[in-house]
């Protein structure tokens, strides 16, 4: 199991151009697969390579992608550029202000914005030229966030396990205690006609037929049987090695349908309380099915 909140990071080198991919995922979840991709500029065409790659490892969440680049030859602050390049840049710009007669003078901000200048101007190499190390930095990334995920899918399943355990021993309880609904029915019915000094045989049709009512109005065996089975399919899903959220959302639904039937068919307040407790930490279980893949 994989928990759909991740993040991940990944890197690698282009020594022939100088330059250094850093390359960040996060994700949060989603019901379906939505990717955004963060990419520079000039590297159109980029994102359906990154796309191919992020279906190979999420099925669904918001995944986000941040792909940056850095020189690696000692520039700071991402400036492509050189010396030569920034005396040319400058020798310009100084004759141009004497051709028109403008005051000039070299300072380190006239340096930084002909730096800058340099930089936009430059632009980066075709993406199709640092596709290998692109590719290599976006696997490890991808590789570092499915560590996390599945991290946090192990914890899940260890609290979702301990929680569904919960729901099936208030489900033992409620079937235990069912058992005697059809008794104390008869004899709160028997007591009433008894205050009432109305005096029945304990065989009169009309009292076997409020009681045979009342048993089948009462009965949750049927819904005891489906929960049994949907805490089984639970189970399983928790095993499985594949995505099971929406899977294991839908039985959430169907649980608490079996409660809610439970309830509004039993009278019995230890039963009542049972099925509260149980729709309650039924919705602790929907929050963290939310965040499974």
């Amino acid at each position: 199991m994989r928990s759909m909140t991740g993040y991940g990071r990944g890197s690698a080198e282009a020594p022939e151009h100088n330059l250094r991919i850093d390359i960040e995922i996060t994700s949060v979840n989603r019901k379906t697969l939505d990717a955004f991709i963060n990419s520079p500029k000039e590297w159109n065409g980029l994102d359906p390579i990154c796309y191919e790659f992020i279906k190979q490892s999420f099925q669904r969440g918001r995944v986000n992608v941040q792909i940056k680049v850095e020189s690696t030859d000692g520039a700071t602050d991402g400036l492509n550029w050189n010396d030569a390049n920034l005396n040319t840049g400058i020798k310009r710009l100084q004759k141009f202000a004497e051709s028109h007669g403008y005051p000039f003078a070299v300072d380190s901000h006239l340096i930084l914005d002909v730096a800058k200048s340099l930089k936009d101007s430059g632009g980066l190499p075709d993406w199709r030229e640092l596709q290998e190390p692109i590719e290599a930095a976006l696997k490890q990334a991808l590789a570092d966030i499915d560590q996390m995920r599945e991290n946090e899918g192990a914890a899940l399943v260890a609290d979702l396990t301990q929680r569904i355990q919960s729901l099936e021993t208030l489900a033992a309880s409620i079937e235990s205690q069912s058992k005697d609904s059809v008794r104390l029915y008869r004899d709160a019915l028997f007591e009433r006609l008894k205050q009432l000094q109305l005096e029945l045989d304990v065989n009169d049709e009309r009292v076997l037929k409020e009681i045979a009512l009342f048993a089948d109005r009462c009965d949750v065996s049927e819904e005891i049987t489906r929960l049994k089975s949907h805490f089984q399919q639970f189970h399983s899903f928790l095993k499985a090695n594949e995505a099971s959220g929406r899977k294991m959302d839908f039985l959430c639904q169907e649980i608490h349908r079996e409660f809610n039937t439970t309830g509004s068919k039993s009278s019995q307040i230890e039963i009542t309380r049972a099925v509260i407790e149980g729709k309650n930490e039924l919705e602790r279980i929907r929050e963290q099915v939310q965040n499974v893949e």
